[in-house]
């Protein structure tokens, strides 16, 4: 689990700020629904991400979207991004998108997909804090 500052939230389920590895990101405040627990402003806390991914790509977009060969995430709006990464198993499919992994990009056994790479949209980046 990658280590998160918490920067703001708005209140649960809603959008929040955090930095991981030096990015800030907009995600949907998972972790904030316990009023107890809220991470102070500035607090590092270990997180864990719950990526919505868009149902409506298709198999060629998703593999044809990378040509660059990129990895990592493009925001969009919101807590809305475009992912890019690379297969790095199956059973399940996890693309490796450098702040986080992200499985079940695509549903196959086909070995020949693992090495690829791909871009797909998230299009809710939510995720769970973890006290350190």
């Amino acid at each position: 689990m990658p280590l998160a500052r918490f920067l703001s939230t708005e209140g649960p389920y809603l959008e929040a700020k955090i930095e991981v590895g030096g990015t800030c990101l907009c995600v949907m405040d998972e972790f904030s629904v316990d009023e107890r627990n809220i991470p102070k402003a500035g607090a590092a806390f270990e997180f864990e991400f719950s990526p919505c991914l868009n149902d409506d790509e298709s198999w060629e977009c998703i593999f044809s979207g990378n040509p660059d060969k990129k990895t990592g995430l493009e925001h969009l709006s919101g807590w809305r991004y475009r992912a890019y990464g690379k297969i790095n198993s199956i059973n399940p499919v996890v693309a490796d998108c450098g702040l986080l992994s992200v499985e079940d990009v695509v549903q196959t056994n086909d070995p020949r997909v693992i090495g690829e790479f791909v871009a797909f949209t998230i299009s809710r980046l939510g995720g769970y804090a973890y006290a350190t």
